[in-house]
């Protein structure tokens, strides 16, 4: 309901003259003159403060801390005034006006925080330079905020909430905390309620709040880049490649048999030399120029979405709906998981030992990550963590996407055991059926994690799965059939219904469009013909198995050397890394570089590609590493 107008309004106002600033652009500069006759040290500031709820409580509740509170509505604005004066607190004043431009009234980095409560959602589009959370407000709140200052935007309404978040990211800000359901999570406990939302939160709506600022480094780069970082923090080289440049240096000055370059992600043999199935070499030799020249399908060629899935499925025969769509690698697989499956400003989870890029790519399109451990104190899968962090997540999000990499995790080699996916879908069976997860498993390196058919177990599984619960498979070819370069993947649905599969397929592809357009069709041919051509198919999995059962005697030997000498190691059970756990991995990998050895470091430990280095190597390596670590 509309406030009244209160009569008599002036000569009520004239018995709160210690209350009131008329004049604050007067104050801008000196607002500390004030924080400190008030015995307070921090300022703070609400825009919109209404009958003055949230203020007199926060008052209260911090009483070191000075607070402004501004309110146009002059009416409204005499309730509040009321609250602070029945609770006799001196650390607030309030000043009686619209908001045009936060810096007439403040200085730069004079403000600690800032608090908007229920701003006016403003609904039409021509309304929105007007909204309190558009870009030309956020960048007044980041120039009178200090370094380390917090906005706290609270809102019931869902538009306004989704174009704030697009905004912050916008601006360059950084979210520190987000909650799409305020009052059924942990983010509750510091919350003092407006009389708005404690209205509404009866009525059943979801309150979201976020708490954005300033990003470290943001003010420099602003006088200096003509970029648009849009909430990305973007390194100035790829960290992998920027080693593995070092490790090739070393090779063309000093002879590869003087170093050891454990850095890559591709199958070498033990000259160092690209492994390429020749079984595939010889299907990419026979393909017709119209076979590679011409425009792919968006989702893939017929005949590729049906190779890639026996590809990728093996055996296993899925009672349900299989949706497939085609991307040029796995990172273009998990791109569009985390684009159609997640929203910006929501984190996905993953475990704390993957592959870096995973943030890369969800900070891209303004998603943030969060990460359970992967392994508990017996070196066992840490189902209880995973549930802790899948529950917290889902109280604060209406969405969740799950990343596991297994089998052949990368970096580890770690894969889940069949009981391990048991305690993983229980978890997930257990959450609300009301929220939607989707759980990709980047089964990346699948082929190469031990025998075909026992490294598909799990997949059954996954039926197991509640309908709220979308099974996804990120499939890379590009490791599989040895044509790293040419890019090919797909992701894969397993689907309860037809709807959602066809949903599945068509946001996948929206998402391709306007990516990469389409994915080349050269590779799809190659996978089509050898699907379609049983002899060479039974050809491509003999080679297959060969390099295979060599990567896992690297693999082994790096194990044994490993023990032999007392280094720890984090399971491994196959694929292309193994890994070793530290305090500080850069230190370590630096350490090692001195030694022409070229490891990479992760959160976490430094990854060993077994890839790249031949066995002898592998048996060497665990020493060495033992002998950086001690020093």
């Amino acid at each position: 309901m509309r406030q009244r107008k209160v009569k008599n309004l002036e000569e009520k106002y004239a018995k709160y003259e210690e209350f009131l600033v008329y004049h604050p652009e007067a104050c801008k500069g000196n607002w500390q003159e004030r924080v400190r006759k008030a015995g307070c040290t921090g300022l703070y500031l609400e825009v919109g403060c209404g009958k003055g709820k949230f203020i007199s409580e926060m008052a209260e509740r911090h009483p070191e801390n000075f607070y402004i509170a501004v309110e146009g509505n002059r009416s409204v604005l005499l309730r509040a005034m009321e609250k602070i004066r029945e609770k006799g607190l001196t650390n607030v004043v309030f000043v009686p006006d619209f908001i045009v431009d936060l810096t007439d009234w403040f200085r730069d980095e004079e403000v600690d925080g800032i608090y908007l409560n229920f701003s006016d959602p403003l609904p039409k589009n021509y309304s929105a330079k007007k909204r309190l959370t558009h870009r030309s407000k956020l960048v007044q709140y980041e120039r009178i905020l200090k370094d380390d200052g917090i906005v706290t935007f609270k809102t019931d309404n869902t538009g306004l909430f989704e174009f704030t978040i697009q905004e912050i990211l916008a601006n360059d800000m950084k979210i520190h905390e987000l909650t799409r359901d305020l009052h059924h999570c942990e983010y509750n406990e510091d919350n003092i309620m407006t009389e708005y939302e404690a209205k509404f939160s009866t009525l059943g709506e979801n309150i979201k709040r976020v708490k954005f600022g300033r990003r470290e480094g943001r003010k420099k780069m602003a006088d200096t880049s003509f970029a648009a970082y849009n909430g990305r923090t973007v390194p100035k080289e790829d960290k992998i490649f920027g080693i593995s440049g070092r490790a090739k240096a070393a090779i063309a000055a000093k002879g590869k048999e003087n170093v050891i370059n454990a850095t890559i992600g591709a199958l070498l043999d033990d000259e160092g030399k690209l492994i390429v199935l020749s079984s595939v070499d010889e299907a990419v030799k026979s393909l017709t120029p119209a076979e590679y020249a011409e425009y792919a399908p968006i989702a893939g060629t017929p005949a590729f979405k049906e190779a890639i899935v026996k590809a990728a499925l093996g055996d296993y025969q899925p009672k349900g709906y299989v949706g497939v769509v085609a991307s040029p690698g796995g990172t273009g697989s998990l791109r569009n998981a985390i684009a159609n499956y997640s929203c910006p400003g929501d984190k996905f989870l993953t475990h704390d030992w993957h592959w870096t890029t995973y943030k890369n790519i969800a900070m891209e399109m303004g998603r943030d990550e969060e990460t359970f451990d992967m392994f508990d104190a017996e070196g066992n899968f840490n189902l209880e963590d995973f549930e802790y962090k899948v529950n917290k997540l889902l109280r604060i999000q209406d969405r969740l996407v799950i990343i596991i990499n297994t089998p052949a995790n990368n970096p580890t080699g770690y894969s889940l055991s069949d009981e391990d996916w048991d305690g993983v879908i229980r978890v997930l069976n257990s959450t609300d059926p009301a929220k939607k997860v989707a759980l990709v498993a980047d089964v990346a390196y699948i082929d190469f994690a031990g025998d075909e058919k026992e490294v598909r177990s799990f997949l059954p599984k996954l039926e197991e799965l509640n309908s709220n619960i979308l099974p996804m498979l990120a499939y890379s070819a590009s490791k599989t059939f040895t044509f790293y370069g040419c890019r090919c993947a797909a992701t894969i649905c397993l689907a309860k219904t037809e709807e959602v599969r066809d949903e599945f397929v068509r946001v996948l592809s929206f998402s391709a469009r306007a990516s990469w357009s389409n994915c080349p069709r050269g590779p799809q041919e190659v996978i089509a013909k050898i699907y379609n051509d049983p002899e060479l198919l039974a050809k491509v999995d003999e080679e297959r198995a060969g390099f295979r059962n060599m990567l896992l005697s690297r693999g082994h030997a790096f194990e044994e050397e490993a023990a032999k000498v007392g280094l720890k190691m984090v399971p491994f059970r196959g694929g292309f890394f193994c890994s070793v756990p530290c305090e500080d991995p850069d230190a370590v990998s630096k350490k090692l570089e001195e030694a022409d050895v070229f490891v990479v470091p992760f959160t976490k430990g430094v990854r060993v590609s077994i890839a790249s280095i031949s066995e002898a190597k592998c048996r060497k390596l665990p020493k060495l590493i033992l002998e950086a670590l001690e020093n």
